[in-house]
């Protein structure tokens, strides 16, 4: 592959220990907002310090103030509100579960605020098949492609809405893609990337997907209208005469269910053999899952064998 190998970040940051601590004391009324405002600040300025040490090609800003992927949705949009406090798969973090009482309507609070802005921006947002499939959805769906393409649309509002605000990259969370497959609703799902395409237009999208084997939906994912597909490495079985058709790929190689550091060596190793099954235009390096399963240092600890294995594949 030409071009130099790159790495970020691929979820939310975990918040730091002393962010933890004042929201925690907003939320007792031991201090007051702007107290809370000022260690979100500088919960931020760490973020962006390890973002820019570790020279991660995308930044993510650490998405600190979103309590779950889907908050500022189920905050934002009509016909959409927070539910129970779900698991989120077989971790060890929750989320306020989607309940999806109508088509949700995006747009009248948007995204402002809420995603990173400025040079190497990388908004992480859900994607429309993992957000319906995780939903409670009340309503019956009248269009097709149902509650996927219908969040679809609503995701584009938000889009469109950031006008020339919007990140350089855009990604796609969708787990559920690979945990369980849509296999005779996948018109639904391009149909639902397709609506996202023209949002996303003059950012670079991708769709990232963790907690299963995308070996076997390859030319699925290959055929979505996006700059960019991503693969659980430690999960995906990408064997040889896999293609993804001129796409960037990327690959998740940080473990984050354990503080263990991964050894760039072994890393190289297969990421090299995924390199030559994919014949990817480009490769992105990051996370599998988010790293907000961790503790913040563990977490930044994590990050810092980014760099370390690019200096191994460069050799």
């Amino acid at each position: 592959m030409t071009g130099r190998y790159r790495i970020a970040a691929t979820g939310p940051f975990p918040r730091p220990e002393a962010l933890v601590k004042a929201t925690r004391d907003l939320d007792r009324g031991r201090i007051r907002p702007e107290e809370a405002e000022a260690a979100y600040a500088e919960a931020e300025r760490e973020v962006a310090r390890v973002e820019t040490e570790l020279g991660l090609d995308a930044r993510t800003g650490g998405h600190l103030r979103w309590p779950d992927l889907f908050r500022p949705f189920t905050l934002g949009w009509t016909g959409v509100r927070a539910g129970p406090l779900t698991r989120f798969f077989e971790t060890n973090t929750f989320y306020r579960q989607p309940i999806l009482e109508a088509p949700p309507s995006g747009g009248r609070a948007g995204l402002a605020g809420w995603v990173p802005r400025g040079s190497r921006a990388l908004a992480i947002l859900p994607g429309p098949y993992t957000f319906a499939a995780l939903a409670d959805v009340r309503y019956r769906p009248t269009e097709p492609g149902g509650p996927t393409v219908d969040v679809a649309a609503a995701l584009a509002a938000d889009l469109e809405g950031l006008g020339g605000e919007r990140p350089e990259r855009i990604l796609f969370h969708e787990p559920m893609l690979v945990v369980d497959p849509p296999r005779e609703a996948w018109p639904s799902v391009l149909e639902a990337y397709r609506r996202l395409a023209a949002a996303c237009a003059g950012a670079a999208s991708s769709v990232w997907t963790y907690f299963g084997d995308a070996g076997p939906l390859l030319e699925e994912l290959a055929s979505l209208p996006v700059g960019a597909v991503g693969f659980d490495l430690l999960y995906s079985d990408l064997r040889p005469g896999a293609t993804v058709r001129g796409k960037a790929v990327g690959l998740g190689v940080l473990d984050p269910s354990t503080t263990i550091p991964e050894a760039p060596g072994e890393l190289a190793r297969l990421v090299r053999a995924a390199e030559a099954a994919l014949r990817p235009t480009e490769l992105w390096l990051g996370p599998n899952p988010p790293l907000d399963l961790l503790p913040f240092d563990a977490a930044t600890a994590k990050l810092r064998t980014l760099p370390a294995l690019r200096e191994e594949l460069g050799r």
